[in-house]
């Protein structure tokens, strides 16, 4: 029994194996993933909102733009700077409270905020 051997199929075998794959080619397939991957990331930070203090500012927000809170009984500079702004700098709070509505707090007053 004899076998008939396609002689056209197995060049073009051989023509396919002869083509191989350059070091180039795998750096610019490589390139490639990388940049989509740069260009995915960054078109997904512009998408998803930005919350890291998003949670804290909410409350201070909403006192500081009110430009000016009513002082209660027993209210101070002091107290009144902590309300407006927790997570700041007190000090700089109060001297800045100091010089904009002078040296006392009476109850029912409007205390401008920087």
């Amino acid at each position: 029994m004899s076998i008939a051997i396609n002689h056209q199929f197995a060049n073009s075998r051989s023509h396919y194996s002869a083509k191989r794959v350059t070091s180039r080619t795998y750096l610019r397939r490589r390139v490639v993933v990388v940049l989509a991957f740069l260009t995915f990331a960054l078109a997904l930070s512009f998408i998803l909102p930005d919350t890291s203090a998003a949670a804290e500012q909410g409350e201070v927000a909403s006192l500081v733009s009110q430009k000016h809170i009513v002082a209660l009984t027993g209210d101070t500079f002091w107290t009144i700077a902590q309300r407006v702004d927790p997570y700041g700098n007190i000090t700089l709070l109060v001297d800045q409270l100091v010089i904009i509505n002078g040296g006392t707090v009476t109850p029912g007053q409007k205390i401008l905020l920087p």
